[in-house]
């Protein structure tokens, strides 16, 4: 685990039902024990399992929580998230959609931007200051809901063909 915003791969415990060897075995001289514990690699709370992958986590805001903390939740890193309300659509393609660019904690109204000095929260503001309107294509939504920074595929100027692909002049 490191204490970087990054994300990391996470496993589960070896002693979940997510790994798929068994319990480790009892007799720790035998070459069973010894392969098992090539792929059980112990840590601060017990062994993992190289071969039940959990998922990408933030290494330091799951430092920070005591548990994994997807990287699609990292609270440092900067989101791109459909604004309120909107979407896409189900299977629509090359749609623009209003975005949001900012982190978590302000995408979830809970950065000091949207309450006053006495703490109560600033009636219709629709967003912090620390957000950044923009829009996205549809082609670009992620599994975990966030838009990707890539360029949309249609946007993308086409490369030049090779210079032998080319047609000489006509004259």
């Amino acid at each position: 685990m490191t204490e970087q915003h990054e994300p990391e791969q996470w496993h589960f415990n070896a002693d979940t039902n997510e790994c798929p060897h068994g319990p480790e075995p009892e007799d720790d001289a035998s070459d069973e024990w010894e392969e098992w514990t090539d792929r059980h690699p112990t840590y601060d709370d017990g062994r993992l399992c190289l071969d039940a992958p959990a998922g990408e986590a933030c290494g330091a805001c799951s430092a920070d929580d005591g548990e994994m903390v997807p990287w699609s939740h990292c609270r440092a890193r900067t989101h791109r998230r459909p604004q309120r309300g909107v979407a896409a659509g189900p299977g629509a393609e090359h749609r623009q959609v209003p975005i949001w660019i900012g982190a978590t904690e302000c995408l979830e109204r809970e950065c000091d931007g949207y309450f006053d000095d006495d703490g109560d929260e600033i009636p219709g503001l629709e967003h912090c200051s620390h957000i950044q309107p923009d829009t996205a294509c549809s082609c670009q939504e992620q599994p975990d809901g966030d838009y990707s920074d890539e360029p949309c595929p249609l946007n993308v100027p086409a490369a030049d063909p090779p210079r032998d692909a080319r047609r000489p002049p006509r004259g």
